[in-house]
């Protein structure tokens, strides 16, 4: 009994563990395949045609290019239009460097022979030194002989009260410069002119001599910058203050 009782547990045994591997042993995929046909799906419908759209979308885009470009040169005009009329800015000058301050002016000489002193015959207007006539040609006597010698303009110094100094001065070629110096007085006539006597003297070198009366002057005003003087030899002299 004990012998039967384990063979039975054994090929119970076996029959479990047969299980087992029967149900965790793989299992050969089966190659027999079936098809079954189906009916083709419906063809799809065609697409819209897109050039009536694009079309009409140009046409839109050239008009409105055309007013764009029309918009912009109106712009253009007006903008020209106002810069016509619009003044170009200056730059801004540079200032002014500061002025020097005003300097007085002095005032100008009184004229040298005014008429109411003249005509006053106020000496005192002839105080100074005055050129007598211009530079010239003359013949000057000299021991005997003539030579012509270059002239030059006379001067007349005064003082106050109208006594004063003649001086003349010659260059001649053969005895050189002369020079000739006479004390003078002026008085006023009543004629209204100036008149100066001299004496004679004698020059350096001592061969020319200066006669008086001959050289005795008669003065005449003619403005308030110059009077006209005659000798009595009717030779005339301008007279000017230095």
């Amino acid at each position: 009994m004990a012998a039967l009782l384990m063979g039975l547990l054994l090929i119970l045994a076996l029959l479990i563990a047969s299980w087992f591997l029967r149900a965790c042993a793989p299992v050969a995929p089966s190659t027999s395949l079936s098809m079954i046909e189906t009916p083709a799906p419906p063809a799809p419908e065609a697409p819209p045609d897109p050039t009536p759209l694009l079309k009409a979308s140009l046409d839109d885009a050239k008009v409105d290019g055309r007013n764009l470009s029309a918009e912009l040169a109106a712009l253009e005009a007006d903008i020209k239009q106002k810069l016509a009329q619009c003044k170009p800015v200056e730059p801004p000058k540079p200032p002014e460097p500061p002025k020097p301050p005003p300097v007085a002016k002095a005032p100008p000489p009184p004229p040298p022979l005014p008429a109411d002193r003249w005509a006053q015959k106020d000496l005192g207007m002839l105080q100074g030194c005055w050129r007598l006539g211009q530079d010239t040609q003359g013949s000057i006597g000299i021991g005997g002989r003539s030579e012509r010698c270059a002239v030059k303009a006379g001067r007349i110094c005064f003082g106050a009260n109208g006594g004063g100094e003649r001086r003349s001065t010659a260059v001649c070629p053969a005895t050189g410069t002369i020079t000739c110096a006479a004390p003078i007085t002026a008085r006023f006539g009543n004629d209204n002119t100036l008149g100066t006597t001299q004496p004679a003297v004698q020059c350096n070198p001592g061969q020319a001599n200066w006669t008086g009366p001959p050289n005795s002057l008669t003065c005449r005003r003619v403005s308030d910058t110059l009077a006209v003087c005659r000798d009595r030899l009717n030779f005339e002299y301008e007279f000017r203050r230095e």
